[in-house]
């Protein structure tokens, strides 16, 4: 039995996309199932596609139920996201201001996939679980463009797994009937995933962590990204152990 309780209430990946945020979120989910998973690009993409159709379709299908201010959002997230923009703070803040806030409330735990991309993010997310008191700590998993690249031509999705697999062949065996593997829009997209590694991550991550560092007194932790699944997991549950005492 896991000694849970001794582990920070927020425990945040972060790092460039391709770096395997999604896959070790999967992992600390399986170790914590009890903690919230928020993963800031699941909730753009979803609250983009309940208002106005999926994010990587020409138009519009506007949900006429939707409240016009959900879709002014929706609309505000889509052309960032398709241009390979980080989403505006204020945008974001109204996804996913209220589950942050409900589970830092509830006391509840929360593994949190993919924040601060920008300055101002940073500035806000981590001025606000100080202001709750939230204990924090972060695993930045870093990799090259060159890798991340690599990877983005690998990785697949099938629906109803959260993690990608990093094989057309992996994907396929995950499939059930019926079951096509997928890609994302944004891993067919060499151009837009170098302009998101450049301008979403190493013109901005030695700053991003040092304000999470300051503004949340949180604990960084870097990875190389680079090693097989299992050994950057090895990697984090020995981190747990070494700072927080903790055993599975």
């Amino acid at each position: 039995m896991s000694n849970n309780s001794v582990l920070p209430q927020i425990i945040i990946l972060y790092g460039p996309n391709n770096a395997g945020k999604g896959t070790q979120s999967a992992y600390l989910k399986e170790l914590f199932p009890e903690r919230y998973h928020l993963d800031f690009g699941t909730e753009l993409r979803s609250f983009v596609s309940r208002n106005i159709g999926d994010i990587n379709q020409h138009g519009e299908n506007v949900n006429t139920s939707a409240k016009p201010e959900d879709v002014a959002v929706a609309r505000s997230l889509k052309i960032d996201m398709s241009a390979s923009n980080p989403a505006k703070t204020e945008d974001l803040k109204y996804v996913i201001e209220s589950a942050i806030t409900n589970c830092i409330k509830s006391g509840q735990g929360m593994i949190v996939e993919g924040p601060g991309r920008l300055v101002e993010e940073a500035q806000w997310l981590s001025e606000f679980m100080d202001s709750q008191q939230a204990q924090v700590c972060i695993f930045h998993l870093h990799i090259s463009l060159e890798e991340a690249l690599e990877r983005a031509i690998k990785r697949y999705y099938v629906k109803g797994i959260d993690k990608p697999f990093i094989s057309l062949e992996a994907a396929q065996n995950a499939c059930k009937d019926g079951q096509e593997p997928y890609k994302r829009g944004d891993d067919l997209d060499p151009e837009g995933v170098k302009k998101r590694y450049v301008n979403m991550y190493s013109e901005n991550f030695a700053l991003i962590t040092s304000i999470y560092q300051l503004g949340a007194k949180a604990q960084v932790f870097t990875l190389d990204g680079r090693k097989q699944i299992d050994e950057v997991s090895s990697d984090i549950s020995k981190y747990l152990e070494r700072f927080y005492g903790w055993f599975k």
